[in-house]
């Protein structure tokens, strides 16, 4: 996914990476406890693959996977925030 910014500055993410990176509770978890994503360290491929991606007001974007997956809100804070992807070779 590639996104340019108001400022002109572009990112790339990964499926990957924005999979790994989802800050809902199911995947980052809640009152105290760890989410999913603490307790494994493998996703399949249907996971990795980003199926839609939808504006949530003009703050965020919810984005879901093949597999399914999509409650994450990914504020673009937070999407500016991820550490930028290494250029493929």
């Amino acid at each position: 996914m590639e996104i340019t910014w108001e400022d002109g500055h572009h990112s790339t993410y990964s499926g990957e990476q924005l999979r790994w990176a989802c800050p809902c509770a199911e995947c980052r978890g809640e009152a105290g406890a760890p989410g999913r994503l603490a307790k494994i360290n493998r996703l399949s491929p249907e996971e990795l693959l980003i199926k839609d991606v939808t504006l949530v007001g003009q703050y965020a974007l919810q984005i879901a996977f093949e597999s399914g997956h999509a409650t994450g809100i990914y504020t673009f804070r937070y999407l500016m925030s991820l550490p930028p992807r290494p250029p493929e070779v």
